[in-house]
């Protein structure tokens, strides 16, 4: 079908006198054209004229695919519950009337949704459990209806249990969506699948689903605005999780530019607000404070008005709050005069959110080395098994082994602290960040034994790799601990260029980090005038 294909089509179509079988490729036209065009609320007025058309057929499964359409049409508006419910139960009734196992397979689908979004686990479970069980009976003649019950059992699947069978239903979506043209679908295909092949640390496959579209011009040009929207939004979700900060920045400011003029008419409204989130990390992480502050701002204020409260769900919300909440600590975190009893009650929101929202790798190693958690509050954080926590699961160790050891003289805490990162799980799949962030630890550590001549050997490695580190105030901490392994190693020119380091953290208003490498600074000059006399 082309994409070219509008309302006007489909409204000249339905008035004509046509076979049965020609209403049913009509049908199908429509179901493509709906579900690309599904911030378009007009399009219920030519579903209700369609579903005419189809009882003067007495075509009750094409009815029933219908009331589908008009679900999709409602269901990102919480006021519109109620219309969901009675239009579930007339599709119910009318495929149970009519033996229709994938028509009530469809249904029992929405009823999923309704019950997930009426926080009915059990009960919506039950629902595409049974959906399931109908689908893999019957004799799957509809392909979109197969597809679209697979797509919610493999969202059931991946929420409540983590359940890598999923990846695979969800790899098939994702074929199948982009063969019929269903592009929206194909695109939040691509953001679920984006999330697990994280966790997979498969992130390259995502990016492979998303670059399909990105690199058919013609086609990406020709989708819906809103669909090019939300397929840039995704690709920058994938990039921040793999700390490709200038890439995810790229996509995000196309993603914010297409939405931020149609958010409120598009029912990717949610979305957008996220994307100011994940945005002001991506520049704050960067060093652009004054632009992160500017997203910061937006967000609360979108969050604030009248649309969001009325239309936005209490877990994007809390989402939302937790991502702005972790780039506010991390920008008041890296100046000179941070003391954590004056922020406790921010950093009190962060820890107990840490528990059940995601959070972007640098931000929370941040938080947790520099949020002066107590023992207890670590131990808690160290117990909980999500995907954001179990990835610096060592920090928390870390940090918990400092606390612990207090008793103990400060070069047995050293040595305990660089044996706890050392001895951390790593994978073919740890991503440069990862490493770069456990080694400067460590360099931290050997510095405070005075171990200078090991901070080179293990720094070395990063000296010519320094711009893959985007995350702005870690490079030129790197910067500067390779200097002092290098000077420590006879280079004369070390101190020159931690000076040079310090220089930028006073342009980017680092103050915090460029009190700490003034400190080495002194602490380095103690030694050598010890040195000679």
């Amino acid at each position: 079908m082309s994409y070219r294909v509008n309302e006007d089509y489909f409204e000249q179509q339905i008035q004509e006198n046509m076979t049965l079988d020609r209403f049913k490729q009509i049908v199908e036209q429509l179901r493509v054209f709906t579900l690309n065009n599904k911030s378009n609320v007009n399009l219920i007025q030519l579903i209700e004229k369609t579903i005419e058309k189809a009882k003067n057929f007495y075509d009750y499964k094409s009815i029933v695919n219908l009331y589908g359409l008009k679900i999709l049409l409602l269901e990102n508006r919480r006021e519109n519950l109620e219309k969901i419910i009675k239009i579930a139960n007339d599709m119910e009734n009318l495929s149970k009337e009519n033996s229709n196992q994938e028509g009530l397979a469809l249904t029992y689908s929405y009823w999923w949704f309704i019950e997930k979004i009426k926080v009915n686990k059990v009960k919506g479970k039950s629902f595409i459990e049974k959906a399931f069980l109908l689908i893999d009976k019957s004799k799957k003649e509809d392909p979109y209806i197969v597809h679209f019950v697979h797509y919610s059992y493999a969202i059931e699947k991946w929420l409540e249990e983590h359940d890598s069978e999923s990846v695979k239903i969800l790899e098939d979506c994702a074929h199948y969506f982009f063969k019929g043209g269903f592009y929206r679908s194909l695109a939040q295909t691509i953001g679920l699948l984006g999330i697990i092949y994280s966790r997979m640390h498969e992130n390259m496959k995502a990016l492979n689903l998303s670059n399909q579209i990105l690199a058919n011009r013609y086609l990406f040009e020709n989708l819906p605005l809103d669909i090019r929207g939300i397929i840039y939004y995704f690709t920058g979700w994938i990039y921040i999780l793999n700390a490709n900060l200038i890439m995810a920045e790229s996509y995000f400011n196309e993603a914010y530019n297409i939405l931020k003029p149609i958010y409120n008419n598009s029912i990717y409204f949610s979305n957008f607000l996220v994307l100011h989130s994940y945005f002001a990390i991506v520049k704050g992480l960067q060093g652009k404070t004054e632009q992160a502050c500017v997203l910061i701002k937006e967000a609360y204020i979108l969050l604030q008005s009248d649309f969001m409260k009325k239309h936005l769900d209490k877990n994007t919300e809390k989402q939302i709050i937790h991502n702005l909440n972790l780039v506010n600590f991390y920008n008041i975190s890296r100046l000179g005069n941070y003391d954590p009893q004056e922020h406790q009650e921010l950093i009190d929101e962060i820890f107990e959110n840490c528990k059940s929202q995601y959070s972007d790798f640098m931000s929370l190693s941040e938080f947790i080395l520099n949020s002066d958690l107590d023992s207890d509050k670590l131990q808690k954080l160290l117990e909980i098994n999500n995907f954001s926590i179990n990835r610096v699961k060592h920090l928390i160790e870390f940090m918990l082994g400092k606390r612990k050891l207090t008793w103990i003289n400060q070069e047995q805490i050293a040595l305990s602290c660089i044996a706890t990162l050392e001895k951390r799980i790593t994978t073919s799949k740890t991503t440069f960040i990862e490493h770069a962030y456990a080694d400067l630890l460590i360099a931290q550590q050997l510095f405070s034994l005075k171990h200078y001549t090991k901070i080179s050997p293990l720094l070395k490695k990063y000296n010519n790799r320094l711009h893959r580190i985007e995350v702005l105030e870690m490079r030129i901490f790197m910067e500067a601990f390779i200097q002092v392994g290098a000077y420590k190693n006879g280079d004369p020119l070390g101190p020159a260029l931690q000076y040079m380091a310090i220089k930028k953290c006073r342009n980017y208003g680092f103050s915090r980090l460029e009190n700490t490498l003034l400190n080495y600074m002194n602490l380095q000059q103690k030694d050598a005038l010890k040195a000679k006399m």
